[in-house]
Parts: structure tokens; sequence; C-alpha cells
């Protein structure tokens, strides 16, 4: 008979563990499988804080392409010229906007996020041992427990 309980990651999911080996319930015949709530977290290699600097760029270097057409257009009639005051106008947007994005778009990885991916715990034991694990799940708060005998497929 396999019984499957869902728990979230927290401490009480290791006391039931910790519970059912004391109980004599062999490692292997406990499986904990982590489930993934996003399917595109393992796809993604840029780190959200480094994505975040490069999504800066590009709207410090979008700044810097407006306010150099200005600065260019300002400059034909300035002393020094166009070509200049385009590089000034386009070094200070270019900074302005960078810190402005910065600013705006914090970084908040640090923190955890509110509710962590769900952990689903399958053991394998007889009919007489059946209640026993599933009162062990509930009583370490299992979001929920289900079982399967032998014969139902």
């Amino acid at each position: 008979m396999l019984i499957v309980g869902a728990f979230e990651h927290s401490v009480e999911l290791e006391q039931a563990l910790a519970v059912l080996e004391h109980m004599g319930f062999p490692q292997k015949s406990i499986l904990v499988v982590p489930m993934d709530t996003d399917p595109e977290m393992g796809n993604q290699y840029i780190a959200k804080s480094r994505d975040r600097y490069y999504k800066a760029f590009e709207v410090g270097m979008a700044g810097a392409t407006a306010c150099s057409v200005i600065g260019m257009s300002i400059g034909f009639v300035l002393k020094l010229g166009p070509v200049f005051w385009g590089l000034v106008f386009a070094f200070f947007a270019f900074w302005i906007g960078f810190i402005v994005y910065l600013h705006f778009n914090k970084d908040n990885s640090r923190h955890l996020p509110k509710k962590l991916p769900e952990i689903t715990v399958i053991v394998q034991t007889s009919k007489e041992k059946s209640e026993t694990v599933m009162e062990t799940f509930w009583m370490y708060r299992a979001l929920v427990v289900g079982h399967v005998t032998g014969q139902e497929r």
C-alpha cells in the first residue's frame, strides 16, 4: 500500500520524516519529491539581480540616445559644437536613466517567496501500518493525504 502526502516545505515535514524513520520505516520505503512551482525557473541562466542591471543598462542607453540628439541640436548654437554637447547630454542621460531604473525597481530577491514549493512524500507500507502513517502526516500539517492499495489502478 502507498500513502501519499503533500506538505509545504517546513519544519513539520522534517519532523514527520523523522517520526516515520523512528517508527521503523526504512529510508528505502520513503520517497520525497520536491515540486517545481515555476516551469521556467529551470531554464533561466541569468539571475534576477543580474538581469535587473541589464534592463537598467538598456533604459540608460535609450535615454542617452534620445538626449544625445537633443544635445547635438542645441550644440549647433552653443560653444564647443554639437559633438561635445551630444556626448555630454548622452553621458548624463545614461546615468540618470540607469540610477532611476535601479531606484524604482528594487531587488527583492533577498526575501524568501511567500509560499515555498510543495513536497510530496510517498511511503510504501503494509495495510496495518497505513493508518499510523496517515495520522502522522495529518499530525504534522500535511496539506492533503491519500492512499493507493495494490488493487486500485
